[in-house]
């Protein structure tokens, strides 16, 4: 989904997130994992992305439940880099990509000349692909 991007709007797009999550049967804690990351890397795009010439915040979500997991990619529109901060001990924020980064099992940054897109892959082992049975010879 692309959309334009308000505070407000977190909490829709986790619940559209959470929904699929379960229609795929994927396990309780690695939704939450997925939510919490989807969460982060959108709260990013408010707070540290410049607006376009109407004063909005753009980004895509892409979410996708792929063979051993899920993956989803966070496009914005700004193309400046991600720049890594270390936060001091009483600092109220400056975590959020180091904790995504913690939590998932593959995390990457690709940059385009209109913005960047945040991937990240969790694994899920409780979640099994039902085989499709090989046709047999009667």
């Amino acid at each position: 989904m692309t959309f334009r991007l308000e505070k407000r709007h977190l909490g829709l797009v986790r619940g559209v997130v959470r929904h699929h999550l379960a229609w795929w049967g994927v396990s309780g804690e690695v939704a939450e994992i997925v939510l919490l990351a989807v969460n982060e890397l959108l709260t990013n795009v408010l707070v540290h992305t410049s607006p376009d010439e109407n004063g909005w915040r753009s980004a895509s979500l892409l979410v996708q439940h792929v063979p051993g997991g899920v993956t989803a990619v966070v496009r914005d529109q700004d193309p400046r880099p991600i720049v890594r901060k270390t936060a001091a001990p009483l600092d109220l924020g400056g975590r959020g990509l180091a904790l995504v980064r913690a939590l998932v099992d593959e995390f990457s940054v690709a940059m385009s000349g209109e913005g960047k897109d945040v991937w990240f892959f969790i694994a899920d082992p409780e979640h099994h692909v039902p085989q499709t049975a090989e046709p047999t010879e009667s």
